[in-house]
């Protein structure tokens, strides 16, 4: 059920909480006259000036200036949503807020008592069965104490019996469609065996990932023994309680003490045991994204509670990369940025244990401003960092991150320490930096006027089997470097094309930073056709990328150099700054290809869904549902199950224009099974090649499933 707030719910709350005894709960509070006095949890201070008026129901603190409700205080205080507080507030004194309908909740509400229950199970197996043994060993070893499990509530599930899991749905009365739907279990995918689910997390060492208000809602599963094609760490699939770019973990644990922090400075770490050992060693502000980089939507989520932030990642090249994305990010939203520099071989967990909270703790307070992170590590890198050359490379990536933080007074700050540091005058940084603001201006105005420009009302409709997708428009004459089309080249007030999805920049980052590895590239050519990808600039630059597999040179220089102007400013950097790789700490290469491979694939089938025809139709019925099913396929079913997919549709079948013998339009569940019945797979991008094979158990799949995209 979703809530609905009215004045009439926020006034009975606010009248039945004493704001005296809420605030008297966390703090010490002495009567002064008509008022009680105490020293304010807003600062530091040693006399008290901080006030609370039990009869306005009111604080204000005289020093530093909060002041605020019962609302305000908790909001502050814990760093809860006005919502959130309200919610706390209410449930303390009884007062129940009014529900509108939502059909979905008791669907969420079950999926909420799985995991919880499933949770309290885990933790049971880790402290009581004979199997468990090797995780706490593995804990022991770690130097985690019992009081730190139980805090972060640390499981483990059981391995023995294989159907351990399902046993335990049965006591509890649930089903095993229910597990799958909360991620714990996938699927049959052998007809022949309706009734062989497979546990995702068996056998592994459980950490759970609670929301905002605590409750759990997905897992993360360390691998403790050594299996082949399996990564160490999986996580839960998304689910209707759990998006990854919502939640972070240890959030829950470390808001709080985030907006009480001197500096509300949020402590970013890699993975789950880095942050466990922060909080256990009493750095609690530190918090982790859930196995994949930090996105625009994890830097939102922690804006609302830390006013800056200092990143702890690893000392390896790897580390820093992902550190310098991260940052990256951060600036954009006008969130100053530190860097602790570990070193190399180190992550949190190691110096923490090793050599104590102290040292940690001045890695902290020596933190570099993340320009001069990015100076130095870009420097570090270079032959010859003194060289004119290396110093253009630098001075540009410096630049091409600035120029997106909003915040003069921030961007001023840093180019300030730019310039010091590479020994050029700042009028010359500045001039540069705002022509780089400049050109993102234009891109921006370009892109967001093509948004709204509407078709040209002479132009015909291109024809329906020359589109990839309805979001990106195929390559057009004008924008030929030849000038071909009757145009000599676009013109100056000409918007600017629509640019690839977020998801095609990420692979095209993935693909240049492993371009000579032969698994990633073996796995694109088998699974992922040309024509699944939406965007030409995308499908110019996997193009390329196998073509210079298969014959050798610079493929990626020649496409640099030939590539249609208006996608240069993609291009550059992506061959000149390789810092912004997807940085998946716990993902092999390979897991990060198949994960990549499976949501194009979606991307693909989600455009045709959409260019189905609005006019409710039987036919419309079936399709929208042949292509849903497909979708939800791809999203939830392992590799194996995955690849098959991929290999017995062919391109063919996404098309609009598919079409059955008779000529009439082909349904995406009718294209699916022609595709299946057809004698050949699908083909590679190349016949002729021996990577155009399309048998999938040449690719032995992963025991366990991937974590989805």
């Amino acid at each position: 059920m979703s809530t609905k707030v009215t004045d009439h719910v926020i006034e009975e709350i606010r009248a039945r909480v004493d704001i005296v005894e809420l605030i008297g709960a966390r703090m010490t509070l002495k009567k002064a006259g008509g008022t009680f006095k105490g020293c304010c949890p807003f600062h530091n201070e040693k006399t008290p000036s901080f006030n609370v008026n039990p009869v306005k129901q009111f604080y204000h603190c005289f020093g530093c200036g909060e002041h605020g409700d019962i609302f305000t205080f908790l909001m502050k205080q814990d760093g809860l949503s006005f919502m959130d507080a309200v919610r706390v507030l209410a449930d303390r004194v009884g007062v129940v807020i009014k529900q509108d309908v939502d059909y979905n909740s008791q669907h969420r509400a079950l999926l909420y008592a799985i995991h919880a229950e499933l949770a309290a199970f885990y933790q049971r197996c880790l402290k009581q069965t004979k199997e468990a043994e090797i995780a706490r060993s593995y804990l022991s070893g770690r130097k985690l104490s019992d009081d730190v499990v139980a805090l972060f509530g640390i499981g483990y599930a059981p391995e023995h019996p294989r159907d351990a899991i399902l046993q335990w749905a049965r006591k509890y009365a649930y089903t095993p469609e229910q597990l799958v739907a909360a991620g714990i279990l996938t699927p049959p995918n052998k007809p022949d065996r309706p009734d062989d689910y497979y546990d995702r997390f068996r056998g592994r060492l459980m950490f759970p990932i609670c929301d905002r208000q605590g409750r759990v809602v997905a897992f993360s599963a360390r691998l403790l023994k050594d299996r082949k094609n399996t990564g160490k760490y999986v996580n839960s699939p998304e689910t209707d309680i759990f998006t990854k770019s919502r939640v972070l973990y240890a959030l829950d644990k470390a808001a709080s003490k985030i907006v009480k922090h001197p500096r509300r400075e949020a402590i970013i770490c890699e993975g789950q045991i880095d942050v466990i050992r922060c909080h256990a060693a009493g750095f609690e502000t530190a918090v982790a994204s859930q196995g994949t980089a930090f996105t625009k939507e994890h830097v939102a989520l922690l804006k609302k509670h830390a006013d800056s932030v200092v990143l702890v990642f690893d000392g390896d090249s790897a580390g820093r990369k992902a550190a310098l994305r991260t940052g990256a990010l951060f600036l954009e939203e006008e969130v100053p940025v530190r860097v602790a520099v570990l070193p190399t071989g180190d992550d949190p967990d190691s110096i923490i244990r090793d050599k104590g909270p102290d040292v940690f703790r001045d890695l902290l307070e020596n933190a570099q401003s993340i320009t001069t992170f990015q100076i130095d590590t870009l420097r570090a890198v270079e032959t010859s960092p003194d060289s004119i050359d290396a110093l253009n490379r630098v001075t540009r990536s410096v630049l091409d991150m600035l120029a997106a933080c909003p915040g003069a007074v921030l961007r001023t700050r840093l180019l300030q320490e730019a310039s010091a540091l590479l020994h050029i005058p700042y009028s010359a940084l500045e001039e540069d930096l705002e022509k780089h603001r400049e050109a993102l201006s234009h891109r921006a105005a370009y892109a967001a006027s093509h948004k709204e420009a509407p078709p040209a009302a002479a132009a015909p409709p291109p024809p329906a089997d020359t589109h990839d997708s309805d979001e990106h428009p195929p390559h057009s004459d004008e924008f030929s470097p030849d000038g071909a089309g009757g145009q000599e080249s676009p013109l100056l007030d000409e918007p600017a094309p629509e640019p690839p999805s977020r998801t095609e920049i990420l692979l095209c980052e993935f693909l240049i930073e492993h371009e000579h590895d032969a698994t990633v590239l073996d796995l694109v050519e088998r699974y992922l056709p040309l024509d699944i990808i939406p965007h030409p600039f995308t499908r110019s630059v996997v193009d390329a990328l196998l073509t210079q597999r298969r014959g050798g040179g610079d493929r990626l220089a020649h496409l640099c150099q030939n590539t249609e102007p208006v996608w240069q400013h993609l291009l550059g950097p992506l061959i000149a700054n390789k810092q912004k790789m997807l940085s998946a700490r716990e993902m092999t290469s390979e897991e990060a290809a198949k994960d990549f491979i499976k949501a194009l694939w979606v991307m693909r089938f989600k455009q045709q869904r959409g260019q189905l025809s609005s006019v409710s139709t039987e036919d419309n019925a079936r399709q929208l549902f042949a292509i849903s099913t497909l979708i939800k396929s791809l999203e939830t079913q392992p590799w194996e199950k995955a690849c098959k997919l991929m290999t017995t549709t062919s391109a063919e079948a996404v098309k609009p224009a598919a079409a059955r013998p008779d000529g009439q339009p082909l349904s995406a569940a009718g294209a699916v099974a022609q595709a299946g019945a057809a004698a050949g797979p699908l083909c590679g991008h190349a016949a002729g090649t021996s990577s155009a094979a399309a048998d999938p158990e040449e690719f032995p799949p992963s025991e366990y499933p991937l974590d989805e995209m």
